[in-house]
């Protein structure tokens, strides 16, 4: 007897509660101090950096970043550059050189920010109106930014959405990037920060222009966050869903949540008619040879799993297997020729990328799968014909602009990709 996709999930909860993975719960008083401006939220926006340079698009004030101690004043325009020197950092330039074990630039009024370009690394020239601290590490120079929420969720909203979208397809997005934003809030503690700048967190490039839509969208919603009950939303979303969202549990383990489920999302119960369908991309195919398909899993495999030195021996073939909800492809059978491995939800797509999040891989686990083989049926390359583009989980980012334009707004956008959540101001 096959056990019912509810009978597999609440046993998955069961197990999921005993080993502590089940999302956290975060009330809104735990996040009001965020919401009221009385708490700025801290971004990674560079990490591992060997070179930075500052220019202010105003004055700023450079200080210890320890000690709080004033060290000048760097008006409009001036470079500024930023290096490691052992375990500290050294700025210079007009008027200020120092090294200190921190160094922190404010803004001596507005947020009209300053532009950060930075070598090596990871991170991306951009404006950003908070104080930055930069920090020397290990493995190079870190740069963290304090902002007050608001200004983060439009340059969340500026990098995750198209700046022709709708403005009620732009207020969702905002809803849910400030709601995602206070639900994952320390999830880079051991940077200092709260989020950091890259995709995995929420895309946030630095500050749009004040007149911009997703600034609008952003000031238009203030406060505006999504609740089950007391307790914030994981208000998860993707480019695009395909004509049918995930549910979550089937593929991000430990994502057992009531609001987070597979529904069709389409004007007339057709994925050919979904909200998304405008999306270039939602339709891709991918094809890799055996040897191919053979290299990304000797150097992705082990990392996936979680084992270290893994040797999985050469590919032999992949099975795909569907989940409940008959969508997507809930787990990936690797058979290589010491053994068998599996390799589960969003793990898949990044098994034929660079076996972590990123935009390598496969575009969804929303596909059907081809073995190609020989006369003597030895598998030669392995087709992918896929749809959508992402996750699949909570909002759909091309089917919100789909909804937008048949005339739907932000609130009824967000009820169909967290039916049941609602939505609070907090500022009120």
């Amino acid at each position: 007897m096959t056990a019912s996709p509810f009978a597999v999930a609440a046993l998955t909860c069961i197990h999921l509660s005993s080993v502590g993975a089940l999302p956290r719960e975060v009330h809104i008083d735990a996040v009001s101090p965020y919401l009221d401006g009385r708490r700025e939220v801290r971004i990674l926006i560079s990490d591992r950096a060997s070179r930075v340079s500052v220019r202010p698009r105003a004055a700023v004030y450079v200080e210890d970043g320890q000690s709080g101690t004033r060290l000048s004043v760097v008006q409009r325009g001036v470079l500024l550059s930023v290096a490691r020197r052992g375990t500290k950092v050294h700025i210079s330039g007009p008027g200020v050189r120092a090294t200190r074990e921190r160094i922190r630039i404010s803004p001596v009024e507005g947020d009209r920010g300053v532009t950060v370009s930075t070598a090596g690394g990871w991170g991306r020239r951009g404006v950003y109106p908070g104080s930055l601290l930069l920090t020397a590490t290990e493995r190079g120079l870190r740069v963290v930014e304090n902002v007050d929420l608001e200004t983060y969720v439009a340059g969340v909203i500026a990098s995750e959405m198209p700046s022709h979208f709708p403005i009620e397809a732009a207020k969702a997005q905002a809803i849910a990037a400030r709601t995602y934003a206070l639900q994952h809030l320390g999830g880079h503690a051991g940077a200092e920060a709260d989020l950091c700048g890259r995709v995995h967190c929420q895309a946030y490039g630095g500050m749009p222009a004040s007149d911009s839509r997703a600034s609008t969208a952003a000031r238009s919603t203030a406060g505006e966050v999504l609740l089950w009950d007391s307790v914030l939303v994981d208000a998860m979303y993707h480019s695009a869903c395909g004509g049918t969202t995930a549910t979550a549990w089937e593929v991000r383990q430990g994502k057992l949540l009531p609001y987070l489920r597979a529904s069709q999302d389409s004007s007339h119960a057709s994925p050919a008619s979904a909200y998304c369908g405008q999306d270039h991309d939602v339709h891709w195919t991918k094809r890799y040879s055996l040897a191919e398909a053979d290299r990304l899993v000797r150097r992705n495999l082990e990392l996936l799993l979680g084992r270290p030195g893994l040797k999985p021996g050469r590919l032999r073939t992949l099975e795909a297997a569907i989940g409940p909800a008959g969508d997507r492809v809930q787990w990936l059978k690797v058979q290589t020729d010491v053994g068998a491995y599996e390799v589960r939800g969003d793990a898949i797509r990044w098994l034929f990328g660079d076996g972590r999040p990123g935009p390598r891989g496969l575009r969804s686990t929303a596909f059907d799968m081809r073995v190609e083989t020989t006369a003597a049926g030895q598998p030669t390359s392995f087709s992918f014909s896929g749809r959508g583009h992402g996750h699949g989980i909570g909002l759909c980012q091309w089917g919100a602009r789909g909804r937008a334009l048949s005339g739907q707004s932000s609130y009824e956008i967000l009820a169909a990709y967290y039916p049941g959540a609602r939505v609070i101001d907090l500022s009120r």
